[in-house]
């Protein structure tokens, strides 16, 4: 799959992502760091801001990961 391919499945998963939630390609790309590029570009997508700096966008999935392990374990 294309960088472009994974933007794209990705981008129309979070779609439907409520604005107080992470978005679901947070899982992806804390498990691979070569999903960092098609994580910014989909929250682009989307319109959302992440962190400039690598560090910064690591603490943010991380974050991110627990936000929706805890949503979706309630649900």
């Amino acid at each position: 799959m294309t960088l472009a391919d994974r933007v794209q499945v990705l981008t129309l998963v979070d779609q439907a992502t409520p604005a107080d939630q992470a978005l679901l390609s947070s899982l992806v790309a804390a498990g691979d760091p070569d999903m960092a590029t098609s994580y910014r570009k989909v929250a682009a997508a989307l319109g959302l801001d992440v962190p400039a700096g690598d560090d910064d966008l690591r603490d943010v999935l991380k974050a991110d990961v627990q936000q929706v392990h805890q949503y979706w374990r309630h649900h």
